[in-house]
């Protein structure tokens, strides 16, 4: 998610694109939808699920409570219990982003795809729907001034250019970028509110779906979330290339994507730094579509987004007071555009900062006032000159320095 760029992150997993930024999730969300979700990104999965089949006992349960008791079930293995949720989903609320992700998903019951990785994807299906993905892809981009990966996209059949984001969970646009494509704009209440980069506070967004190709990738009925307006390029998220291993070739400028030989049943072990094998590697784990790994700050290590579509590394002032750094007082103010406007903060050098391969001494990072992703995001300013590659198989990203 760049921050300088005005772009943010937007959750696919709960289908009610609740924000890696912030804990807001829609305004009609329950108390209980809350709770579950809550313990679901913590990975309590069993007291999640208690929390969700409580709320789904009424005879009208809010479609997005349901999905979510879906994906619970999926990720506890339970997996005829999590088909009948789902498929409860496609029935009452077949319109819904939520019952088009499970019907997704019903689909990847079809053709046997049962493990799932707790994060809505599927890989069943792509030929009944029309989708196309290919064993393999290369995609050409054209670096911003500040390094961004920019696509070409189309959605529905309309060329615009895309911020290609490991950070972004979804696929995320504003009203204007709809405007520009000639695509009509989601209208009434929004379905939505979320907060991101900037001090607007909370954001109302919409839910819809589109197709989308980038290359030869092809998906139909890909979930997005449209705010009123967003400065920059839209959003190319993770639910466009889930399937895909992918690697970012900074040296052509081009991503060669794999199809995903299998779906990991569960996630990197949230404990680990290092897959002890290759020191230029190392493990991830996903909240909701977010690629989670282990840095180092001064010394102190903490979890941290890995975000390719950031520019900067940021972190929230309450970071600094975590991590015992005080700002210095020849800090340089910064003033930067998100996606729910401008925001002030400061930008230093810290001492040092390591993730992985990558070690950074005397590393300028910003600190904002309008940031509250509850973790730091790694931005291109430090992945620099190297080359890597996210595995989504192994849940392991590999590094090679150019």
């Amino acid at each position: 998610m760049p921050t300088a760029s005005s772009t943010t992150k937007y959750s696919a997993v709960s289908m009610l694109c609740s924000l890696v930024l912030a804990a807001a999730l829609p305004g009609h969300s329950a108390t209980g939808l809350q709770q579950g979700v809550t313990l679901y990104k913590q990975g309590k999965y069993a007291q999640a699920a208690k929390v969700f089949e409580a709320a789904c006992r009424n005879p009208v349960c809010d479609p997005n409570t349901l999905y979510y008791y879906a994906l619970t079930l999926h990720q506890l293995g339970s997996y005829d219990k999590a088909k009948i949720a789902y498929q409860r989903v496609a029935r009452e609320y077949p319109g819904s982003p939520a019952g088009l992700m499970a019907g997704q998903a019903l689909s990847s019951f079809a053709t046997g795809g049962r493990a799932g990785s707790g994060d809505g994807s599927t890989t069943g299906g792509a030929a009944e729907s029309g989708e196309n993905l290919p064993e393999q892809a290369r995609v050409y981009y054209t670096p911003s001034h500040s390094g961004q990966i920019i696509v070409d996209g189309y959605v529905n059949n309309r060329q615009i250019k895309m911020l290609f984001d490991t950070g972004a969970e979804s696929c995320a646009f504003g009203k204007n970028h709809l405007k520009e494509l000639g695509i009509p704009a989601p209208t009434g209440i929004a379905t939505s509110k979320t907060r991101g980069v900037g001090d607007s506070g909370l954001i109302d967004t919409w839910n819809t779906t589109a197709t989308i190709k980038v290359g030869n990738i092809e998906r139909k009925n890909v979930p997005i979330s449209v705010q009123e307006v967003m400065v920059g390029d839209p959003l190319l998220g993770q639910t466009f290339f889930k399937d895909f291993t992918y690697t970012i070739d900074n040296g052509s400028n081009s991503i060669q994507f794999n199809r995903k030989k299998r779906m990991p049943a569960v996630s990197y072990s949230r404990g680990s730094s290092s897959n002890g094998t290759d020191r230029n590697s190392i493990p991830f784990f996903k909240v909701g579509n977010t690629i989670m790994v282990t840095g180092f700050v001064n010394g102190k290590s903490m979890r941290m987004i890995f975000d390719t579509g950031a520019d900067h590394t940021v972190f929230a002032y309450a970071d600094m007071k975590n991590l015992g750094i005080a700002i210095p007082d020849d800090a340089q103010e910064v003033v930067q555009t998100g996606v729910a406007g401008d925001t002030t903060g400061v930008m230093f050098k810290i001492q040092r900062m390591i993730v992985g391969p990558i070690d950074r001494a005397d590393f300028n990072i910003s600190v904002l006032h309008g940031f509250e992703a509850g973790h730091p995001l790694i931005g291109r300013s430090f992945l620099g000159e190297w080359q890597y590659t996210i595995d989504n198989d192994a849940n392991i990203i590999h590094f090679l320095r150019r």
